[in-house]
């Protein structure tokens, strides 16, 4: 934009233009300033996410969240995601103020009191984008076996082409109601009799339509020229996925540098998938000055710069950017970069900043300009190879930014490759120092290309930990019933890791088991209860809540319950007993009967009321007051206390043979085939819309054969 001010001699002296120049300042801030041309729209995510804000403009949405900044009072705001509406299949509203977005490989829900106008607006933009579309969007897998036929996976793009004309001297058709209906003839009436024809990844042939429908016309790359250089490429691949799959595929072979006579050698074949390889296709060239960009003539001049040397340390700062770049703005924030990682590593002086201030800096940069993602790794990688520094713990300090850089911010699909083979490569060479965090790192890498990085900066107390080599902490998780586990909890460890762990430990290993356990943060003094995304990462939530309130506690919940019941694993029965029993004693999950209980519900009662006697390990006959805890208090009110009594004896016997473990199996065993059980799928609490709520819910007990439902405080 100052360029364009600057090309056209504008400032506030002399604000009169033409309308051209209006149209391109317009234009120019339309598509560089982010959320400018976009209206604004209070929301909330899940624990963990940050949003504050939902932006909406004519490319897409974005998810905002107000950061504090030091130029300015108020603050400014942070792009934490961002979605085209290329990639929104559609939008619903499960409630009020509740909006899911469905997106080709993702849902992102969100919370807003204006959530029907948002609904509104993404509507208008998406069905226009949609308009005389050739594309569509797959919503169900088709894995046929016919070669004919196209195979897609849901969330595949398919562009539409036109349907193959029958060979010379036969007509296409099918049998509909035993009448043949000729192919021609349908196409003039409306879709072609059910089929459609498209072409995805090179591949062409007939689909089903009802297992597609229409979406826009996805946003593809405008590939640099062959005469703008490597640098273009790189930027715009590390842009997007989507561009560096097409850059990859595009590109006819590896871009050849122009080697002098001396130095042949540099274009010979390299290993694959090496950050060398790399270096060499996208580094800027070694033998040109920086100042002027000539080459250097002398024959030991040129031999002192080479593409090694740009990938090993040096004890002197940068003049320009590792990759080439050609913008002069981004090649200074190399340069900036740079000196940021030689501070950290204590290599260059601080100037009264602290670790933990150009770190943060650090990431910062790499979060606001995405291009620089790969820049940085590069430059890590640089000064942590062949690392002569005099400082005794350059290296190592080095290791421990990389280690961090990592569970932040993904590096681009044209640099993993590289960079993964050089962690492994690290990871697994036998004597090489640093194998145990190159392995982290690689594992961190691996997470956040998975769930998107850390958002949270990390504390002073959390940076030390790290610069000790302290890479994990022990978080306390609540189970019902009191239970405590207490986890190490990593760098990058997420929700759905501690979910698999706990089931792991509960004997459970498939991932439909694991689909039914939800994390949830408790805040208020249990007032507050809120789930956890599956993506969210445990530190972020504990730094966030330390904010809000140092109490805090993290639950471990059941909330679905198709999954039938295992009565082996002595944690798992005890988990799902305590998470019951408090719900079954509040008469959630039976009906009090019109007149005086049946013989059969006394027996089933009285029976389940034995073997919680027996679950606290007593063996003595339970006194009145102790089996009027143990029957839920609307169904001890039909009958007087010494019935009660003396049915629960009935069953002491049988109960008494039974372990602690036994008579929990057993009462979830009898729970299961009642039929107001919270077991079975059609009494289990409705929380499908409740599950990214941020204040406290209440979930509906029904069942068929229940005559009420009842308010059951989540979880």
């Amino acid at each position: 934009m100052k360029a364009l001010f600057a090309q056209n001699q504008l400032d506030t002296q002399r604000p009169l233009v033409t309308e051209s120049v209006k149209r391109a300042v317009v234009s120019a801030a339309r598509d560089t300033w982010e959320v400018y041309f976009s209206r604004l729209f209070p929301a909330t995510g899940s624990v963990g996410t940050g949003v504050q804000l939902l932006a909406v403009s004519h490319v897409g949405i974005k998810l905002l969240r107000m950061v504090k900044s030091g130029q300015e009072a108020g603050g400014q705001l942070r792009v934490l995601r961002a979605y085209s509406f290329a990639d929104i299949l559609f939008v619903t509203m499960p409630s009020q103020n509740m909006l899911e977005f469905n997106l080709a490989s993702e849902k992102v829900i969100l919370f807003s009191a204006r959530a029907h106008q948002v609904k509104t607006l993404v509507d208008d933009f998406i069905l226009e984008l949609k308009k005389d579309s050739d594309y569509v969007v797959a919503v169900k897998n088709f894995l046929p076996e016919d070669p004919a036929l196209l195979a897609f996976h849901k969330g595949d793009i398919i562009h539409l082409q036109p349907l193959e004309p029958p060979r010379v001297g036969y007509s296409a058709g099918c049998v509909v109601r035993k009448k043949v209906v000729y192919l021609e003839e349908l196409r003039r009436r409306g879709p072609d009799f059910g089929w459609r024809f498209g072409t995805i990844h090179g591949r062409v042939g007939h689909f089903p339509s009802e297992l597609v429908q229409p979406a826009a016309a996805p946003d593809f790359l405008q590939l640099p020229e062959p005469g703008r250089g490597r640098a273009a490429a790189v930027a715009a691949a590390v842009a997007s996925a989507a561009a560096a799959q097409e850059v990859g595929r595009r590109r006819e072979g590896p871009p050849v540098r122009a080697h002098s006579a001396d130095h042949g050698e540099d274009a010979l074949a390299l290993p694959p998938y090496t950050m060398l390889e790399f270096a060499q296709k996208y580094f800027r060239d070694p033998q040109r000055r920086p100042q002027d960009g000539l080459r250097l003539k002398s024959k030991e001049a040129r031999e002192s710069r080479t593409l090694e040397d740009m990938l090993c340390f040096t004890k002197t700062p940068l003049q320009e950017s590792l990759i080439e770049l050609s913008d002069n703005s981004l090649n200074k924030m190399a340069t900036d970069m740079f000196l940021a990682v030689m501070r950290f590593m204590g290599d260059a002086p601080l100037k009264g900043q602290s670790d933990l201030d150009v770190l943060c800096n650090l990431l910062k940069l790499c979060g606001d300009h995405e291009v620089m993602r790969d820049e940085c790794y590069c430059q890590v990688v640089k000064q942590i190879t062949d690392n002569t520094s005099s400082k005794q713990d350059s290296c190592q300090r080095g290791w421990r930014l990389l280690y961090i850089v990592t569970a932040y911010h993904s590096c681009s699909e044209v640099l993993h490759p590289h960079l993964t083979r050089f962690l492994h490569d690290v990871s697994r060479t036998p004597g090489l120092p640093f194998q145990g965090i190159a392995k982290a790192c690689e594992q961190n890498l691996q997470k956040t290309l998975r769930f998107g990085g850390r958002l949270e900066l990390p504390s002073s107390i959390e940076l030390r930990a790290m610069l000790a080599g302290r890479s994990s902490k022990r978080q306390l998780f609540l189970l019902p019933g009191g239970l405590e586990r207490h986890l190490k909890i990593k760098t990058c460890t997420v929700a759905l890791d501690v979910v698999e762990e706990i089931c792991a430990e509960m004997a459970l290993t498939r991932p439909e088991a694991f689909s039914e356990y939800v994390i949830f943060v408790v805040t208020n003094r249990g007032q507050h209860v809120c789930p956890l995304s599956r993506r969210a990462y445990i530190l972020d939530v504990a730094s966030e809540m330390e904010q809000v309130d140092g109490g805090y506690m993290l639950w471990f919940r059941r909330v679905l319950w198709d999954q039938p019941l295992k009565f082996e694993n002595e944690l798992y029965v005890t988990m799902h007993y305590n998470q019951v029993l408090p719900d079954y004693l509040k008469g959630l999950f039976s009906s009090v009967p019109a007149s005086q209980p049946s013989e059969q519900l006394l027996q089933q009662v009285s029976k389940l009321a034995s073997l919680q006697h027996r679950a606290k390990d007593h063996f003595y006959l339970p006194s009145v007051r102790e089996v009027q805890e143990y029957i839920p208090a609307q169904l001890y009110r039909t009958t007087v206390g010494s019935t009660w009594l003396n049915l629960v004896s009935q069953h002491r016997q049988q109960t008494q043979a039974l372990s602690p473990h036994q008579a929990r199996a057993q009462f979830l065993e009898l729970q299961q085939h009642c039929c107001a059980s919270p077991l079975h799928p059609c009494c289990q609490p409705q929380w499908p819309q409740l599950s990214q709520h941020r204040d406290s819910w209440t979930g509906t007990v029904s069942c068929g054969g229940c005559a009420r439902g009842e308010p059951a405080q989540c979880p």
